[in-house]
């Protein structure tokens, strides 16, 4: 008996337009990388770039030296808007960069600049892009602070 209301249910079911399948929900839209590494933990995110950097470099003989020690990773977040126009993080305003410095394993020993590099995640991008921190002096322009300018106030209305 049960299984006749069963079958006339479904029957009623179909006869109405309702389907008794359940409905298939379209997948979620892929992250981008960017989103991907923001959903990492803080460590992870500095595990993924020093993995990452090793990646790069092993694929592009350019980008020497080729870091063999890593000496410190930190995240230098997304970068602002208003990031002052004349760093080196200015190119990367809305990107998040993650810095790894490599070199030595000697405290006594300075940062090398030219073992610095930065790994910038753009929006939208499928890859992330390597800078190299030293300048043609050999001195470091990825400060740990990254420098912002002040926003120009709002005009005052009359």
């Amino acid at each position: 008996m049960k299984h006749i209301l069963l079958v006339t249910a479904a029957f009623a079911l179909v006869a109405c337009g309702q389907s008794t399948a359940p409905v298939e929900e379209a997948p979620p839209a892929a992250q981008s990388l960017m989103e991907q590494v923001q959903g990492m933990g803080a460590e992870e995110q500095l595990v993924w770039a020093v993995t990452t950097l090793g990646e790069l470099q092993r694929a592009d003989p350019a980008l020497q030296p080729p870091c063999v020690n890593v000496r410190g990773t930190e995240s230098r977040g997304v970068i602002p808007a208003n990031v002052d126009p004349q760093s080196l993080y200015a190119a990367h305003a809305g990107a998040l960069v993650l810095s790894v410095q490599c070199g030595n394993l000697v405290s006594r020993e300075r940062f090398d600049p030219n073992e610095h590099w930065l790994l910038v995640i753009a929006p939208g991008a499928t890859a992330a892009s390597v800078v190299n921190c030293a300048n043609a002096r050999g001195q470091d322009d990825c400060p740990r602070v990254v420098p912002v300018v002040e926003a120009a106030p709002a005009p005052a209305t009359p």
